[in-house]
């Protein structure tokens, strides 16, 4: 077992042979300290996220930046309602990232005539990155399926689930 004093002069000779490489350290250092400054707004904006939500791209519609859904449903279209829980509205968006687009064939076998829909607006706060834009998405909760632009999509359960809890903890009115 070394001693106290040989681990401390071992230290202190490790820093000695370091010295010579002041210029290295320091931009090692300085590299360190900007990553973990800059890090955290880069992933959080996820334009090197690989995936698409809704046929998409994520530079486009940047998915981490919704932060709140705006909601209308087609039997009352009086009594709109929010969310704002921005935990579950990334758990939505994820979700949706596994939405599976419906071919033509079978988008005409789908009739959502007369079906229940509900409205959701997807909205972006403004940020250095991009301006504030809304997204509208039609969700028809009998058949699960989403339409988003003039694309159809058969949603899974796990989004399913996501609307759900979504609609038991939404807030009458609109934000502000």
């Amino acid at each position: 077992m070394p001693s106290f004093s040989a681990v401390i002069f071992s230290w202190r000779m490790r820093f000695t042979r370091l010295k010579g490489h002041k210029i290295t350290l320091s931009l090692s250092v300085l590299l360190v300290v900007a990553a973990i400054i800059f890090g955290p707004p880069i992933y959080q904006e996820s334009w090197l996220d690989p995936f698409k939500t809704l046929n998409v791209p994520n530079r486009e519609l940047r998915p981490h930046a919704i932060t709140m859904l705006g909601m209308l449903n087609s039997d009352d279209p009086f009594h709109p309602y929010y969310y704002t829980n921005k935990g579950k509205i990334q758990e939505l968006m994820r979700n949706l990232q596994r939405a599976t687009p419906l071919t033509s064939s079978e988008q005409a076998l789908v009739s959502l005539e007369n079906q229940k829909v509900q409205y959701v607006t997807l909205h972006r706060i403004p940020s250095n990155y991009h301006a504030e834009e809304d997204f509208a998405l039609q969700y028809y909760t009998e058949k699960g399926i989403v339409r988003f632009g003039q694309q159809l999509f058969r949603i899974n359960e796990a989004t399913i689930y996501s609307f759900t809890k979504i609609n038991d903890d939404r807030i009458s009115g609109w934000w502000k």
